[in-house]
């Protein structure tokens, strides 16, 4: 007896006349005789391999092929550039035909529209056949699925209107002015606001399409300062902000916004019988606020860069999105057997402005430092000290690096630096605010900031640096 008697249940029937389009296929081919100046915009969505039917494939190769060579186009030229079909047919009488029965040469993108969408579905079936056969074949499951990734997302870029991928400057003009109108009377603003306003005179908005790296050594506060950008964005935006914590639990994060947006101290929450009277209310009231915030978290430490895009784009259809962070860049796994960490790191980050950009909100990535700036006498960190690949600078569009001086008496006080060493639409500098790791968070620094005597006596006041000195990156 069989193992499996009904194992022809699990074989698909595809119906193949709804994997190609012969019509559209003769209409695209009868548009370009007719019309040969729209070769060049068809030649530009389409390929020989789109076309299922012989002939059309045959006679779209020609064309492009003459047109390339400057050749004029009808149906003689053609039959004198070749004669016969593979298939033996005359090409004089079959062009012909072609042309006389084309409906419209005005539809020759829809047409072409239709022969790239059938095109894609086939090929995808074709991609899921093979990855099951894999499968079938023994080969591990994230394996297929790491693999089969890249053929995925090329056949997603395929079946995308290409008409969509450019636009004339004066399209975009009327869109660009009234965004600066809307700005101007306080309609809309440019992102998301941080929160701190002396990190907002270097970062007017935290943008749609942006990554956004915050590094900084262990301790310092980057974990702080990116659950904080997700919490402004869940609770003053009402946005839903979708945090990916590879290092600590969703519990652990959940009692850090409790202690941030409650302002109960996090030791207290975390031990629970050391909270006092005076928690209560403010526990109580940041409970009430974070129930009712459109705040995300994952906290599975063993997640890949496919994972993680496919939970965003799951997010984002069943309840919106405003903004991606990631805590940390360096815990991603990679899918690579046997590539190095930089190699894995910097196709992750690669794949972090991919997602900004596809997903349309702001990325923020979280990354550690290298042991550089404590080489330093300052200990000041640059961009250049992002550990494991100099790809995530390359990437981002805005670098904050997250300073504190613990051997300072401004530094043992709180006083951290947040150092914008790279802004890709605006000036670079230093931000001086206070960190309150009681309440995980930071705040504006009361009183403002003195320079300190390094700062006067290099005649680099703090002033110089804060208000654009710096360029943009």
């Amino acid at each position: 007896m069989d193992r499996y008697p009904d194992e022809h249940l699990f074989e698909t029937v595809v119906d193949e006349s709804k994997l190609h389009s012969h019509e559209s296929e003769y209409a695209v081919i009868g548009s370009m005789i007719k019309q040969p100046e729209l070769v060049d915009d068809l030649s530009g969505q389409l390929v020989v391999s789109d076309f299922h039917h012989p002939a059309c494939a045959e006679l779209f190769e020609l064309l492009v092929a003459m047109h390339s060579q400057g050749r004029a186009i009808d149906i003689v030229t053609l039959y004198e550039a070749r004669s016969h079909l593979a298939d033996g047919q005359n090409v004089l009488q079959v062009a012909a035909k072609l042309a006389d029965n084309t409906p419209s040469t005005a539809n020759a993108g829809a047409y072409a529209r239709t022969v790239k969408q059938r095109s894609v579905a086939r090929r995808v079936i074709a991609a899921a056949q093979v990855m099951s056969q894999r499968l079938m074949d023994g080969e591990s499951l994230d394996e297929v699925l790491s693999q089969g990734q890249q053929a995925w997302l090329a056949l997603e870029a395929e079946g995308t209107d290409s008409r969509k991928k450019y636009r004339f400057i004066r399209d975009v003009l009327p869109e660009a002015v009234d965004g600066i109108d809307r700005r101007f009377n306080r309609q809309v603003s440019l992102g998301y606001d941080t929160g701190l306003p002396s990190l907002d005179e270097f970062i007017p908005g935290i943008c749609p399409g942006h990554m956004v790296v915050v590094a900084g050594e262990p301790g310092s506060g980057k974990t702080t300062l990116g659950l904080g950008l997700a919490e402004r964005v869940a609770l003053h935006s009402g946005d839903v902000a979708l945090v990916f914590s590879l290092e600590m639990t969703d519990v652990e994060l959940t009692n850090r916004a409790l202690a941030s947006v409650g302002s109960v101290p996090l030791k207290h929450i975390s031990e629970g019988h050391s909270m006092r009277d005076s928690d209560w209310p403010g526990l109580t009231c940041a409970v009430a606020k974070l129930n009712d915030a459109p705040l995300i978290l994952c906290d599975d430490a063993s997640l890949t860069l496919r994972e993680i895009r496919q939970i965003c784009r799951t997010v984002k259809r069943e309840h919106g999105l405003g903004m991606v962070a990631v805590d940390y860049i360096g815990l991603i796994k990679g899918e690579q057997k046997n590539a190095s960490r930089y190699d894995v790191v910097t196709e992750i980050s690669k794949g972090m402005k991919r997602l900004a950009k596809e997903l349309g909100v702001p990325v923020v990535v979280l990354a550690q430092l290298n042991r550089g700036p404590k080489a330093r006498a300052n200990k000041r960190p640059t961009k250049s000290d992002l550990r494991d690949s100099g790809q995530i600078e390359a990437d981002a569009d805005v670098v904050v690096l997250v300073h504190r001086d613990n051997d300072s008496p401004a530094g043992q006080a709180g006083v951290t630096e947040l150092i914008v060493d790279k802004n890709r639409h605006g000036p670079t500098g230093i931000a001086h605010v206070q960190h309150q790791g009681h309440f995980h968070r930071f705040v504006e620094l009361a009183g403002g900031y003195m320079p300190s005597d390094e700062e006067v006596e290099s005649n680099r006041p703090y002033k110089s640096r804060q208000y654009g000195k710096g360029k943009a990156a």
